[in-house]
């Protein structure tokens, strides 16, 4: 005679429903979109420099290598400074660094503003500016990456859209304002774009998925994901290790020709006869390539691997100063930008999701804080070099020589990387 009780599977009995992923957006872009608003402001501000270079350079009475020097302090600031943030970030979370970081853009511009000689406005660049962009970018952009592993390309690339987005608009708004207002009155508005913006950015921001009970892209909760790895934990080894050492290498080198357009193509642009307004749109134009890029690139990668789409963008990055190199007009120029600006952008989407591939854990903030002072020698060497030269020889021919030889050092570096064992092909 059959039991009434009916017999309930051991494997059943003992094991609970499965957890639904909630239906609401996941939070991870809100994140994502925090990080877009702040490296909107805080790279729209330091790359709209190029708009303020023939003004800074007529009203203080300096030379092209003078006034490329306050963009190369304030840049080198910036990716020495991400050292330091991304260690902060580690062991704090982003918010407050960030806040320290949206406020000292603000005092920047405000204190730029002021200035009666060019030594304050490099003074208040490189301490305001460059190392407020420094305290946002690594701890912003580390976020990102620790709250998606399969969609980390995409997301890394959507975040970082802002600074294509910032490239594309803010030299193109300022140029405009320039055209009615003297720069000091243009500089006061931009350090009001960045308070609203930074500070809605910093309120959005969470540091993982864990603080809200929640787990990479948006699946549910595991484990393995409440339990701490024990990889890649000390940041000593990976400093030491082969693909640490050769990537900065490349962007060590690659960052001589990345940031000398930032800085000399507009006024390039209007040695060609341009007046300041087209100059100045081609600049955009970098931006209008970098958002492509980065809407392009993160989600390619995510395909064919991260590494091997590293090397197809470096490899277009000569193409670029080649392309540089024979332009004779408006719009040879102009196909360089949007170019440049592709290959750029995607390099910069690409870069913090490559490191979070070899080097996912608990220091991945810190990794790439320190990564990334790597460009801080191009950003001080590039733009100077070519104002010395320019001043030299009254043309950029050599300075566009020297970028293209460091991209080919760049690829042969990254060509010799090992491909990562996670997270990419």
């Amino acid at each position: 005679m059959r039991s009434p009780l009916r017999t309930i599977p051991l494997e059943r009995s003992f094991v609970s429903p499965p957890i639904r992923t909630p239906t609401t957006i996941f939070y991870g872009w809100y994140v994502v979109g925090a990080t877009f608003l702040v490296l909107f402001a805080g790279f729209g501000a330091i790359y709209s420099f190029g708009a303020f270079f023939l003004p800074l350079s007529k009203e203080f009475g300096a030379g092209r290598a003078a006034v490329a020097a306050v963009f190369s302090y304030a840049v080198f600031t910036l990716f020495v400074t991400g050292a330091f943030s991304g260690i902060i970030a580690d062991r704090s979370g982003p918010k407050k660094i960030m806040a320290v970081g949206v406020f000292a853009i603000a005092m920047g511009l405000l204190g730029a503003s002021t200035a009666k000689h060019l030594w304050q406005v490099s003074v208040c660049f490189t301490f305001g500016i460059g190392m407020g962009v420094g305290f946002v970018y690594v701890p912003a952009v580390s976020a990102v990456q620790r709250w998606f592993e399969h969609k980390r390309g995409l997301a890394s690339g959507l975040a970082v859209t802002g600074i294509g987005l910032g490239t594309l608009v803010m030299p193109i708004v300022a140029g405009q304002l320039l055209e009615v207002m003297v720069w000091r009155y243009v500089l006061v508005i931009m350090a009001a774009g960045v308070v609203v913006l930074g500070s809605i950015a910093v309120y959005l921001i969470e540091a993982e998925p864990g603080a809200r009970g929640l787990a990479p892209d948006g699946r549910s909760l595991r484990l393995e994901d409440a339990v701490p790895s024990d990889r890649n934990h000390q940041l000593g080894p990976i400093m030491r290790s082969r693909p640490f050492t050769l990537f900065y290498a490349a962007q060590a080198v690659l960052s001589i020709p990345v940031f000398i357009p930032f800085v000399h193509l507009v006024p390039y642009a209007e040695d060609m006869g341009l007046g300041r307004t087209q100059a100045v749109s081609v600049l955009g134009l970098i931006g209008l390539g970098s958002t492509a890029g980065r809407f392009i690139v993160g989600a390619l990668a995510d395909r064919i691997g991260r590494r091997r789409t590293l090397i197809l963008l470096i490899a277009g990055m000569i193409a670029a100063y080649m392309m540089w190199l024979a332009a004779t007009g408006v719009g040879s120029l102009a196909c360089f930008a949007v170019w440049f600006g592709l290959c750029y952008g995607g390099y910069v989407a690409l870069s913090p999701a490559l490191l979070a591939d070899y080097f996912a854990g608990p220091k991945l903030s810190s990794v790439i804080g320190v990564q990334y002072t790597a460009s801080s020698i191009g950003s001080l060497l590039g733009p100077i070099l070519a104002g010395y030269l320019f001043d030299l020889t009254g043309a950029y021919t050599y300075a566009l020589y020297i970028g293209t030889a460091c991209s080919i050092g760049a690829l042969c570096l990254v060509l010799t990387m090992p491909e990562p064992s996670r997270g990419s092909r």
